[in-house]
């Protein structure tokens, strides 16, 4: 979706603030206590989101020069528009169990698979030398 980028963040964003206050708002927490929480909450949210964009953009990056890279975004995309559908689903109890639960905890449990499942896909595009994009030079140099 192109352009809409800054869309989704910020709906992103807002519904992860929302549902972090209804949370924090059933706590019953004291301002001090709150403030402390807070501040906790976020910093070790943060760094687990460094964590994962050091675990996974290396592969991203790799995967970005090859002809496959736009089924291969689409398909992450389209897993995590499933898998927070079932957990607003859930959420706001429109289902009780939700049937994802298991890979959700399983991406949670086994971050490194998920990381070493993409080195693995950008290594094996890399070796097809069809797949790959040529490199602005080469492109240049073979229509002469």
């Amino acid at each position: 979706m192109r352009g809409g980028e800054i869309w989704i963040a910020a709906g992103f964003g807002l519904m992860h603030g929302l549902a972090f206050a209804a949370l924090l708002g059933r706590l019953d927490l004291s301002r001090g206590s709150l403030v402390t929480e807070l501040l906790g909450f976020n910093l070790g949210i943060e760094l687990a989101q460094l964590l994962v964009v050091a675990l996974i953009m290396p592969s991203l990056l790799a995967l970005s020069r090859n002809q496959l890279y736009p089924a291969v975004r689409a398909a992450l995309a389209n897993g995590g528009i499933v898998l927070a559908a079932a957990w607003l689903a859930e959420r706001t109890t429109l289902i009780t169990v939700n049937p994802l639960d298991g890979v959700a905890a399983a991406l949670v449990a086994h971050p490194f698979i998920m990381a070493v499942t993409l080195a693995c896909l950008a290594v094996a595009t890399w070796a097809v030398p069809g797949l790959r994009n040529p490199s602005p030079a080469t492109a240049t140099q073979s229509s002469c």
